[in-house]
């Protein structure tokens, strides 16, 4: 059999311990450069040693217990834009570190990992909480705004009670319980925390407003007062095509009746008492129309 087709029969994955026979031929290729081993007694194409998913692949066709966390399980997720730098798994075997490859011993609760295609990883209410201490709640914030049956935050709650003890614990308890006003980015989050802060009560987030027979989910929303707070920011919001939907919907959400104030992230950082005294203004000139 030829290297091509050894490597096409193998999904690209070759197991020295599955083709005895070929284990000469094997160095040989590799020593002639058109194999690399990336783990002992496991060979791929030269060229594909660092590809994220020849690499998840090797993992799983060499430790078939193995569960992969982090940005790796975060990316079988579907999160396409958290691309593993080092392919993450945790197995009962022994610690390994060989190039990208980190996988590390335990065990971890049925209920926190699913699997698909052969392939067993982090659900994604365990992967967001997992990535906390990296990436803050950019995965969290996710979830709750793809929320469709009103049940990941407490999906998000279960995962966490189901790993007691473990480092970065009481930052991702502090997000969760952050995360029960609904904020669906680090923005949001942030406006929140000024409101309760400052002891202003009476709002919800991205609770749906129905206007003209259109569904908006605004980012907090006094009804009692008609009266909509907007999160902009170039790192939350951007595009032509964003920026004209946006504008779309405050000129449908004004003729309507309501008043919307646009904040910005440099403002909420830079300028927090400004933001709440532009919010009580706002309330205040509201409240005859109540």
């Amino acid at each position: 059999m030829d290297l091509e087709a050894l490597l096409l029969l193998n999904d690209g994955v070759i197991l020295a311990r599955d083709h005895r026979p070929l284990r000469r031929r094997l160095s040989r290729w590799a020593d002639r450069g058109l194999l690399v081993r990336v783990l002992r007694g496991i060979y791929v194409a030269a060229g594909t040693q660092h590809d994220h998913r020849t690499l998840v692949r090797v993992v799983a066709r060499a430790y078939p217990d193995a569960i992969f966390t982090g940005r790796t399980a975060a990316w079988l997720n579907g999160w396409s834009d958290v691309v593993p730098r080092k392919i993450t798994a945790m197995h009962r075997g022994r610690s390994i570190r060989s190039g990208r490859i980190r996988l590390s011993h335990g065990t971890l609760s049925d209920e926190v990992w699913h699997e698909r295609h052969g392939l067993r990883f982090l659900t994604p209410a365990m992967a967001a909480l997992d990535l906390v201490p990296e990436l803050g709640g950019k995965l969290v914030d996710d979830l709750l705004r793809t929320d469709r049956t009103g049940g990941v935050l407490t999906q998000l709650h279960r995962a966490l009670a189901s790993s007691p003890g473990r480092a970065g614990n009481v930052v991702r308890r502090i997000l969760l319980e952050r995360s029960r006003s609904n904020p669906w980015s680090e923005a949001e989050r942030h406006l929140h925390d000024l409101l309760d802060a400052a002891g202003i009560t009476g709002w919800s987030a991205n609770d749906p407003v129905v206007e003209d027979g259109q569904r908006f989910h605004p980012d907090v929303v006094f009804r009692a007062a008609r009266l909509i707070l907007e999160v902009d920011g170039f790192a939350f919001h951007s595009g032509r095509e964003v920026f004209e939907r946006d504008r779309r919907r405050q000129n449908t959400l004004v003729i309507n009746g309501w008043q919307v104030l646009r904040l910005t992230w440099r403002m909420l950082t830079e300028d927090p008492d400004g933001v709440i005294a532009l919010i009580r203004r706002a309330l205040v000139s509201r409240a005859p129309s109540l």
